[in-house]
């Protein structure tokens, strides 16, 4: 977004011509936490005259294929850090959760294509804080969509009139009511921004151009509004026709039979009685909903076979043949991931300088290495795979012991003192009594 006249007067005008992507992106986010029928009654609404005799149910493809493509953040990555304590670092992550709302992030970046991290201050516990927010809630003004001029954030009440902006530039902060007026701020009657800087990382789903909110993912979202409004025609034609329709012949048609498997029924001379059999195209409907499915994951790199029950067990060379597709998508996000800790690092250095000064070197930086995909394997192949590096020198029973128990183990330390602790114990067993 570019323009829009003063940064004073114009808050109400920037947020409200934003609706539109806005809704877009809520809807996109309902459908990942399931909250889809309301939208399938609509669409079978447009369609067929009656749409409460459908019984609505969805199978979650939006979040089945987000979950499996957002792996960047699947297994914590490591940090190190140059020029600063590396157990302070890690505290300070710790601190801020930071593991697991980036998780959290990724997948949202996957449903939204853009996002954007905000370091906060925590003024209780004289920490930093690390949110995502999604572009339901923001409008941001750029000439450069990496590097925002103005960032506005939309928080939402029950009533209109109970909802107010945050508006942020790097020399100023506001708060505004619904109308887009500066409410008073205690101990910053100058609107002024502490920082310096605006606290704010954008993190992009691929390197932008010139649009700070990345189109794509349409054909996702099209695709689980197909299988929802097929799924609820398969099931109105299950209960429509599960069981046989009676028919009578030479009778009067307004007349009313009486039948059942302790009744007789009297017809007269040449008449006949019956059960039509139901004719419904249930097989085609399924294999028009399966191929929907097949094709939507294919085309997503997840594997055409992430929603076929019918599978069997495989081997884990052939599951590592079969993400392929997905490994190079991990690729691509962590180079989109590199750049954007890169840049959170710096903001949470300055947030934190401000309240806490020196508490961060100037010139510290961090390096951040992204755990491997792990294939699934079979634990003899894991162990044959451990017993190899072991040969070859590149792991050491540290290491073995960290990958076969990373919640048991999460550091060298620890796995150090365990393979100490067990090999002076198998010493004591192996002495003759």
């Amino acid at each position: 977004m570019i323009g829009f006249g003063s940064f004073g007067s114009d808050v109400f005008q920037i947020t409200s011509s934003s609706h539109i992507r806005k809704s877009d992106c809520e809807r996109r986010l309902r459908y990942y936490w399931d909250q889809q029928n309301d939208d399938t009654l609509r669409l079978i609404a447009q369609r067929f005259s009656k749409p409460d005799q459908f019984r609505i149910f969805s199978v979650n493809v939006v979040r089945a294929i987000v979950d499996k493509r957002a792996s960047t953040y699947r297994m914590p990555p490591r940090r190190v850090f140059t020029g600063f304590d590396q157990s302070a670092g890690d505290d300070l992550y710790k601190t801020m959760q930071a593991d697991a709302v980036l998780k959290k992030a990724s997948r949202y970046l996957e449903v939204c294509k853009t996002v954007m991290l905000q370091v906060g201050w925590n003024d209780r516990t004289s920490m930093p804080t690390l949110k995502v927010l999604t572009p339901n809630v923001l409008d941001v003004v750029y000439s450069d969509p990496e590097n925002p001029d103005r960032v506005i954030v939309t928080y939402p009440g029950d009533r209109a009139e109970d909802t107010v902006f945050a508006d942020w530039t790097p020399d100023s902060f506001k708060l505004c009511n619904h109308r887009g007026a500066s409410k008073p701020i205690p101990g910053n009657p100058g609107n002024d921004n502490p920082y310096g800087i605006l606290p704010f990382v954008p993190w992009f789903d691929r390197l932008p151009d010139d649009r700070f909110f990345l189109p794509g993912g349409d054909d996702l979202f099209s695709a689980q509004d197909a299988v929802n409004v097929a799924l609820a025609s398969l099931w109105r034609a299950v209960e429509m026709h599960s069981h046989g329709q009676a028919w009578a012949s030479g009778v009067s048609a307004n007349e009313v039979l009486s039948f059942g498997p302790d009744r007789a029924i009297a017809l007269p001379q040449g008449g006949q009685f019956g059960f039509a059999a139901p004719n419904a195209p249930i097989v085609s409907i399924l294999s028009a909903i399966e191929f929907v499915l097949r094709e939507t994951a294919a085309t997503h790199g997840v594997g055409a076979d992430l929603f076929d029950l019918s599978k069997v067990a495989e081997s884990g060379s052939a599951k590592h043949a079969g993400r392929l597709d997905l490994k190079e998508v991990r690729q691509d996000q962590i180079a989109q991931a590199r750049t954007m800790e890169a840049r959170l690092f710096e903001v949470v250095k300055v947030v934190v300088n401000t309240h806490r000064p020196g508490t961060i070197p100037a010139d510290a930086t961090v390096g951040v290495d992204f755990a491997e995909q792990q294939d699934q394997l079979s634990e003899a192949e894991a162990l044959e795979n451990a017993r190899i590096k072991s040969e070859l020198g590149v792991w050491s029973p540290v290491d073995v012991l960290m990958s076969m128990n990373p919640d048991g183990f999460p550091d060298r330390e620890s796995a150090y003192r365990e393979l100490q602790s067990r090999r002076d114990e198998a010493a004591s067993l192996a002495i003759p009594l």
